[in-house]
């Protein structure tokens, strides 16, 4: 530990809690539950793009790829699953009708909304014994981290 003493600083812890949050959340058991049973067969990455989109949208194929860290191919290839689901679609850009947005269908948003249901009915599980000001704070300094790692996804 790089603390003094036996006290790590607070980076560090961050750091550890973070990392067993994440691999809590990513066991097979876990996800499946969060996501729920109408998510199975998409993956966290499938949901994270449905997210995206459903908050954000409708976007360029570019922005969502530069959004995720990828290149465009591999957001063709990603968004063709969301699409072969039913859960995105393509339509002309009124800004340009050479370029396509990507658009959440109406499936696209029941999905998104059970999803997130479904997560908010595990996490609210999780911390049915928090004080209710605990929680409220924890929501708001989650946001609080959400927001600093990097820009959002937005729309042109």
């Amino acid at each position: 530990m790089t603390g003094t003493g036996d006290v790590p600083h607070v980076g560090e812890s961050l750091q550890i809690a973070l990392n067993r949050i994440l691999r809590w959340a990513s066991r097979p058991a876990v996800s499946t539950a969060l996501a729920g049973p109408s998510a199975v067969g998409l993956s966290p990455t499938d949901l994270w793009l449905l997210d995206g989109i459903t908050r954000h949208g409708p976007l360029r194929a570019s922005d969502i790829a530069a959004w995720q860290g990828v290149d465009k191919s591999t957001m063709t290839a990603q968004l063709r699953r969301l699409s072969a689901r039913g859960l995105v679609a393509r339509e002309t850009d009124p800004a340009d009708g050479r370029a396509a947005l990507v658009r959440a269908t109406e499936e696209g948003w029941r999905l998104h909304a059970a999803v997130t249901s479904n997560g908010a009915k595990v996490l609210d599980a999780l911390l049915a014994e928090w004080d209710p000001a605990d929680r409220q704070e924890l929501a708001r300094l989650l946001t609080r981290l959400a927001d600093s790692t990097g820009r959002p996804l937005q729309r042109r």
